[in-house]
């Protein structure tokens, strides 16, 4: 059988299907955060009727001191977790993973809460689920581009440049938070 293609109209429903959600870690992101989880929203959200929505959409506040909690209040459809204090990125991804796994899903798309990332890509990564189980995906940014901070890109060049040292691999993006 041929595999569907998954388009926005049809992405909360596959991501049902294929047991995949989508997990969003925050630490202090709240001036991005309220659009990340809209446009994501789109993508992860199935409307069954007015009383009844499954979210595939997972929120991890890990430990932020900002308006992470009153963004995350309006949000009530989407799945969260939240705690105190900060643990860090690691920790903060493997609760989510663990809570993931709870819930009976086999897959997880992340992708970071400051907007480097277009949910308009969650598409190709759920295709790419249903092509190739056992695939993992690496997103790549455009590091180039305005919004990516220093401390990123250079980060970013600095550890590609020692991947490649060591293991003869050239990657672009080594620090992309969105994956599969």
């Amino acid at each position: 059988m041929k595999p569907t293609k998954t388009t926005k109209d049809n992405c909360a429903e596959r991501l049902q299907q294929l047991k995949c959600c989508v997990i969003i870690p925050t630490y202090n992101n709240a001036q991005k955060l309220e659009e990340v989880i809209e446009s994501v929203k789109e993508y992860t959200t199935l409307v069954l009727d007015q009383q009844h929505v499954i979210s595939h959409l997972l929120v991890i506040n890990d430990g932020s001191t900002d308006d992470t909690a009153a963004i995350l209040e309006r949000h009530s459809s989407v799945m969260q977790l939240s705690y105190q204090p900060n643990a860090g990125k690691g920790i903060a991804m493997r609760r989510a993973f663990k809570y993931a796994i709870e819930k009976g899903y086999d897959y997880a798309i992340t992708l970071d809460s400051d907007g480097q990332h277009y949910a308009k890509d969650i598409p190709t990564f759920v295709d790419t689920i249903e092509e190739n189980s056992n695939a993992i995906v690496v997103g790549s940014r455009n590091m180039g581009q305005e919004n990516v901070p220093t401390k990123s890109s250079f980060g970013n060049k600095f550890s590609s440049f020692w991947l490649w040292v060591e293991t003869g691999i050239r990657l672009k993006d080594t620090q992309s938070g969105y994956r599969l």
